[in-house]
């Protein structure tokens, strides 16, 4: 549900302006190879994150991390990690945000500040979600960036991953070339029920 009202957001500008868009994947969304995530974290923050009664939580354990693929390797000392998603956070495999901004306000890597490392529990063949942003971004249409991952996290290896851009004010700003206007994300259990004609009425309390 929250992809496919992304999607549907994403695309009614481009079909009213008629926008020509085009995005490179760049070499953190590189299809020519699997990139590698060496995420370093104190041990007592990693029991915690993995405590059942934080599993539903936000809060970010500071972390350090590695990136190693066609474009050689890239340290970031200070970044912020924590489980992410909806219905998927009591699975064995977890989801992860790396919030690459954090603690160090404005840093980034290769434009992006969040990254999204999905473990695609539901899907076996851990393709779908990424065979539509292909072909979403085949023919010109905003959609996340996304290639699979290898992660590991204090020299253990956690798996295969898809790492998914983070739809953002700089994924607005990549697509349309600026950061003004609304950007909108449902919160499960959403539908597409309407409301109102009142954008507030829409929002979470």
């Amino acid at each position: 549900m929250n992809r496919f009202i992304i999607l549907v957001l994403s695309i009614l500008p481009v079909l009213a302006s008629g926008q020509n868009v085009m995005v490179e994947n760049g070499p953190l969304f590189s299809a020519d190879d699997i990139l590698k995530i060496y995420v370093t974290i104190d041990p007592d923050s990693l029991d915690a994150l993995y405590e059942e009664d934080n599993w539903y939580e936000d809060h970010e354990y500071p972390a350090q991390v590695v990136f190693e693929g066609v474009f050689g390797s890239v340290s970031l000392n200070l970044i912020g990690l924590r489980f992410r998603g909806n219905t998927s956070r009591d699975k064995v495999k977890k989801s992860f945000k790396l919030s690459l901004n954090s603690f160090v306000p404005g840093q980034k890597f290769e434009g992006v500040e969040k990254l999204n490392l999905n473990a695609e529990v539901n899907d076996p063949s851990m393709v779908r979600s990424r065979l539509v942003w292909d072909l979403f971004k085949d023919k010109n249409i905003p959609s996340p960036r996304s290639n699979h991952v290898e992660l590991y996290i204090n020299g253990d290896y956690y798996g295969l991953y898809l790492n998914t851009e983070h739809i953002d004010d700089e994924f607005v700003d990549t697509w349309f070339g600026n950061k003004s206007g609304n950007l909108y994300k449902c919160t499960y259990p959403a539908d597409l029920n309407f409301i109102s004609n009142n954008p507030d009425d829409y929002k979470v309390a």
